[in-house]
């Protein structure tokens, strides 16, 4: 059964004495104190901490590096008259970035403007051409957020036309040496930052810097925290001390309105303000906002986001094309999993898949089926681009650099990468992908915890006391908890076409979603892991509970 887990992969954990003695000292249930202890966090202070994060004394030690003075200077110039472009991304933190830098320029009185490139005609980053038309048109400053770190060419281009330049980025330079003509007006803690400084996501660091360099707009930046929680969620950065009180706090803003696109987007999608998490934003909103981005532009989310008029219609077309996003990926979906046939990985290719959405489904299908995954479609001048993705303990850049030779365009990160190659060659690095992946192993080391726990134990009260725990995603994942299969367990099927799986366990029922091989074949099945949430129902609060992965006797996932 794929994406099964073995007996053991799992590290059990029970609630004990030392998660009683716990308990007794923070104020809370000896359940909590367990996660806690799971966390790593088993001392009071550090308990109290965890469950109730400070933003002020983070702030007040963070450190962003040595760039950005000259940042500094051209903000502090900028007044009425001045006409500011800002140049983004077309996806999220780049949409987030672009909308929290045209708020706070357009503060001091500027006339503010913004491009982003389209994914397929231009492409990531900032480019000359585009970069003359915006001096012919009179602007006067570049602002670039999540992007511009190794646009070094563009940089000197746009200079040498008499543009002012400020770039906020944390993506990682191309090269290794100093470089003297960004280091002043580059922010980007990846360079010279502190630590938690480089776990930033890209609207992070832009508000971070103005959050230190402007303290008149400390009140204003707070009440903008939303984006850069949507952001943070979005680019899937680790929730450490500082981001998780960002998207923490930032959350709270949505669910005030702060954001009343983001307000006018969750209305349309059916969303509970009220229950809005960090997995709702990131299951429902960041892919509605990600859509323009993959399939057409991603200036609707911008609009969306910053609710100009007329922003219903903004709204409705947003949800539109996210609709066909999801058509989309459901046809893919379709289409690509048989290329499996049983392989423990999945590598496919089709002349008519658009590549926007590729990521999307390789990730779905990495995360529910546990392989490895290559998608790939052809694009303009010739070109095949692909996406990669591998389960945890992986590494899709070690793959790359092994076909390096063969790629026109390659690079990521160990759980995601993407690449491209010649039409022509794309039939060889499809064979030796295919090769690579079969043998392809999986090294992490480290054991999946669970607290053992019926899931009727799990009420409303105590999955508020876990919502103290949150914003969950990575870095900070939202608690497993574990429960042995028994002979009363009654599995039946869900949903029109039966792919979802209902496993009711005494009087809880928890839900698999596209799981319909448990209905087949669950003979070897020893337990199930699950999350639990609080949803709701016609307006009513209701415990939530979801298969993470069945556990298999035998181990053979």
């Amino acid at each position: 059964m794929i994406g099964a887990l073995a007996p053991d992969s799992i590290r059990h954990w029970n609630i004990d004495e030392f998660s009683a003695d716990l308990a007794r000292e923070v104020g809370c249930s000896p359940l909590l104190a367990t996660l806690m202890r799971i966390r790593g966090v088993s001392a009071k202070a550090k308990a109290l901490e965890f469950l109730s994060p400070s933003l002020l004394p983070l702030m007040d030690n963070l450190d962003l590096g040595t760039g950005g003075s000259r940042a500094e200077e051209v903000y502090g110039r900028i007044g009425p008259g001045s006409r500011v472009v800002v140049y983004g991304d077309y996806d999220v933190d780049g949409v987030a970035a672009t909308t929290l830098a045209a708020r706070l320029f357009s503060r001091r009185g500027a006339d503010v403007g913004y491009f982003i490139p389209h994914r397929h005609h231009e492409g990531y980053g900032l480019h000359e051409r585009v970069i003359r038309r915006i001096a012919q048109r009179g602007c006067d400053v570049l602002v670039a957020v999540d992007c511009g770190t190794s646009s070094r060419s563009a940089i000197e281009s746009a200079r040498s036309l008499g543009l002012e330049v400020i770039v906020f980025d944390h993506h990682l330079p191309q090269e290794t040496g100093p470089e003297a003509l960004l280091e002043n007006m580059l922010v980007n803690p990846q360079v010279s930052g502190c630590q938690e400084a480089k776990q930033l996501c890209g609207t992070a660091v832009l508000w971070a810097w103005a959050w230190k360099t402007v303290p008149e707009e400390k009140e204003w930046l707070h009440e903008n925290l939303g984006l850069v929680a949507l952001a943070t969620v979005a680019d899937c950065v680790p929730l450490g001390r500082l981001n998780r009180v960002l998207v923490k706090e930032g959350l709270a803003r949505i669910r005030e309105g702060a954001e009343p696109g983001l307000s006018s987007l969750s209305a349309k999608l059916g969303i509970d303000m009220e229950t809005l998490d960090s997995e709702t934003l990131a299951m429902k909103v960041v892919p509605c906002l990600n859509a323009p981005g993959r399939l057409e532009l991603a200036d609707l989310s911008v609009k969306v986001l910053s609710f100009e008029p007329p922003s219903g219609s903004a709204v409705d077309d947003l949800v539109a094309l996210n609709r066909k996003r999801q058509g989309l990926t459901a046809r893919i979906m379709e289409e690509a999993t048989p290329f499996m046939d049983g392989k423990p990985y999945c590598v496919a290719g089709k002349d008519d898949w658009p590549v926007g959405v590729l990521s999307g489904v390789a990730s779905r299908i990495c995360s529910e089926m546990g392989v490895p995954v290559a998608l790939a479609a052809p694009v303009g001048s010739g070109l095949v681009r692909g996406t990669l993705r591998v389960p945890k303990g992986g590494d899709a850049v070690s793959v790359l650099k092994g076909l390096s030779g063969s790629l026109e365009e390659w690079g990521g990160h160990r759980q995601a990468a993407g690449f491209s190659v010649k039409r022509e060659g794309w039939p060889s690095v499809r064979d030796s992908l295919e090769t690579i992946l079969a043998g392809l192993e999986i090294t992490d080391g480290n054991s999946t915890d669970v607290l053992d726990s019926h899931p009727e134990v799990l009420t409303l009260g105590i999955l508020d006391e876990i919502d103290s725990l949150g914003p969950f995603g990575v870095g900070n994942s939202a608690p497993l908890f574990y429960v042995g299969r028994s002979r009363t367990d009654r599995i039946t099927p869900l949903g029109k076409t039966g792919q979802h799986v209902k496993i009711e366990c005494g009087t809880a029922s928890i839900v698999a979603f596209r799981s319909p091989e448990l209905l087949r074949n669950n003979d070897m099945v020893e337990g199930w892991v699950y999350k639990a949430r609080k949803g709701s129902w016609k307006g009513r609060p209701r415990v939530e509970l979801f298969l993470e992965r069945p556990v298999l006797a035998n181990g053979l996932g």
